[in-house]
């Protein structure tokens, strides 16, 4: 009997299956394929963002701005909240509305920051920078400015520029809004696995640590750390002093609120490896589709030397006056050998008043500093405006590079270069000509820096078009906010920011240390295995000694007896 029933459904689903590929074929005659659904109701979605940045310039904003372009033309409504008139002075984010929170002062030339940039960057340096960019003042300043614009705008999600901007993170989180950070780098906000380190954590440490000894791995995967959380102490301290005064709850993790969803504008080939949990999201590089043009004079430069060099060093740092002298001797130097034919050095922070009045080469002439900065010579030509992001772009233009790290993040991303194999790298504290030259001269002739360029430029170029993912992220979470959130009694969405991140967050990470790494099940492992070897060995030792006692005792018998008989 069971068996017809089995025979019956058998018969069905067969019957059934073969019904639906008739219909199936049936319908191909009409209608050979159906378009997948590509578009999502958006009319209910939140739509205002808004953009936070305490550093501002254009490293920290144009990325941003780059994915904001994007979620603009999707139908969102972006402001910039950031020092300085950036956006309408900007020919890619003009359209972009800002409100500037105030006008974007030179806090370089104090001492403190003088020896932060002139002297050997480390972990106490690091600290004091970050104290001195988040003075007491700004975070009450800045979280008032960021409170003022969401009455204005009122965002439905914050992006938050991370470096020194914890009051964009904390109003975020006060107000119950979704929140998306952004970083150019990742040892600021998570704790690095061990195979990688960091330049600024002391001499030693780099950004990969695969061929140090253990004594350095030692060092930098274990002390070093525990003297960045000491020198941050006193920064913390201030941060959560001003947080009680604004109504926010103290949080004891230097790097601020990490538990966020991150947009990393970094990519793999040129980041060491590793195994980021999924809260950290890999977008970069991220680069503009278009750019200025160049503008005549410099277009004209460029047609008429051909084997052209150009220095950037950034747009908020600088170095000493002595160093920039020796650039300028190593420019010149390397025009009157012929190795190139032209410089182009973009001075967004010279100082001209700190340089030497004229400039003495090998041949034995005597250039004029003011002659030079003034673009009277003609084979170098000064601009006050440098690239943004130059390191991603040689990168993406194949251009090999001669680095010189200054601070920050500069170090670690000047071993990077390095590790490419299409970078070669000077030092700060002992920079000299005739290094310049040389390295020049092997940038320029040896091929291997050429063709790794090449295989770099392959990594960026595709790695470039997921500046698209960020924008889906940060749409993702918006349209996430719709099902997750509730609104309060003003009509506003607020969120419960871990449910919302529940599909980013792994589960380890509510468990704690211990259970989150399965240090008890392991542990537990551990002791039973131990257990056994120790019970087996004892009990192995127990018969061999059992056995060597029976030998024993049997090699004497014999013995004993023979002396016995003789005896007798």
């Amino acid at each position: 009997m069971y068996y017809k029933i089995w025979y019956l459904a058998i018969f069905l689903i067969i019957f059934i299956n073969t019904n639906l590929v008739a219909e199936t074929n049936g319908a191909k005659k009409y209608n050979e394929f159906i378009q997948r659904e590509l578009d999502m109701d958006k009319s209910d979605t939140p739509k205002n963002i808004l953009v936070g940045s305490i550093i501002g310039g254009g490293r920290h904003l144009s990325p941003m701005l780059e994915i904001c372009k994007i979620l603009v033309d999707r139908g969102y409504n972006v402001t910039l909240v950031a020092p300085g008139n950036f956006t309408a002075t900007s020919t890619l984010y003009h359209s972009i509305p800002q409100i500037i929170t105030d006008i974007r002062k030179d806090d370089y030339v104090s001492l403190e920051m003088r020896k932060t940039l002139f002297e050997e960057y480390d972990i106490k340096n690091w600290a004091i920078r970050m104290r001195m960019i988040n003075h007491k003042y700004k975070y009450t300043k800045y979280f008032n400015d960021y409170l003022q614009a969401y009455k204005e705008i009122k965002p439905d999600l914050f992006f938050c520029d991370y470096i020194a901007n914890e009051p964009c993170f904390d109003l975020a989180w006060k107000l119950k809004k979704p929140v998306v950070g952004f970083t150019s780098g990742t040892t600021y906000f998570t704790h690095p696995p061990p195979i990688r380190s960091d330049p600024r954590m002391g001499r030693g440490c780099h950004v990969s640590m695969e061929n140090e000894s253990f004594y350095n791995r030692f060092i930098c995967a274990v002390v070093q750390p525990l003297r960045v959380i000491w020198a941050f102490r006193d920064n913390l301290n201030d941060i959560n002093a001003l947080r009680a005064e604004v109504g926010i709850s103290k949080y004891y993790d230097y790097r601020g609120r990490t538990n966020t969803l991150f947009l990393l504008d970094n990519f793999f080939g040129f980041e060491i490896p590793s195994a980021w949990p999924p809260l950290i999201q890999e977008i970069g590089p991220i680069l503009s589709d278009t750019f200025p043009n160049l503008s005549s004079d410099l277009d004209l430069f460029l047609s008429t030397h051909p084997r052209t060099m150009y220095i950037s060093l950034g747009t908020n740092l600088f170095t000493t006056p002595e160093n920039y002298a020796i650039i300028l001797q190593s420019a010149l130097e390397l025009i009157n050998r012929n190795i190139l034919d032209g410089v182009i050095w973009a001075t967004v922070r010279f100082n001209v008043s700190e340089l030497p009045t004229t400039i003495a080469i090998s041949n034995g002439d005597i250039v004029s500093t003011l002659n030079i900065i003034n673009n009277l010579h003609p084979h170098l030509y000064i601009t006050n405006h440098g690239g943004v992001g130059s390191g991603q772009e040689s990168m993406y233009t194949a251009t090999p590079m001669l680095v010189l790290p200054i601070a920050l993040d500069q170090p670690g991303n000047a071993e990077r270069l390095e590790l490419t194999g299409m970078a070669l790298k000077l030092s700060k504290l002992d920079l000299k000509v005739v290094d310049i030259i040389s390295k020049v001269v092997r940038l320029l002739n040896e091929e291997s820096f050429k063709m790794n360029a090449k295989r770099m430029q392959v990594l960026a170029k595709f790695n470039s078009k997921r500046k698209y993912r960020g924008a889906d992220l940060i749409e993702i979470m918006l349209n996430l906010a719709k099902y997750d959130g509730s609104r309060n009694e003003n009509g506003e969405l607020e969120v419960d920011i871990e449910t919302l991140l529940r599909s980013w967050i792994t589960p380890n990470s509510r468990m704690g240390f211990i259970r989150g790494n399965y240090l008890d099940v392991f542990g537990a492992a551990f002791i039973i295995a131990l257990t056994l070897i120790i019970s087996f060995g004892y009990g192995f030792y127990k018969i061999i000694r059992f056995v060597f006692k029976r030998w024993s005792l049997r090699s004497r018998n014999p013995r004993e007896s023979s002396l016995k008989h003789k005896n007798e």
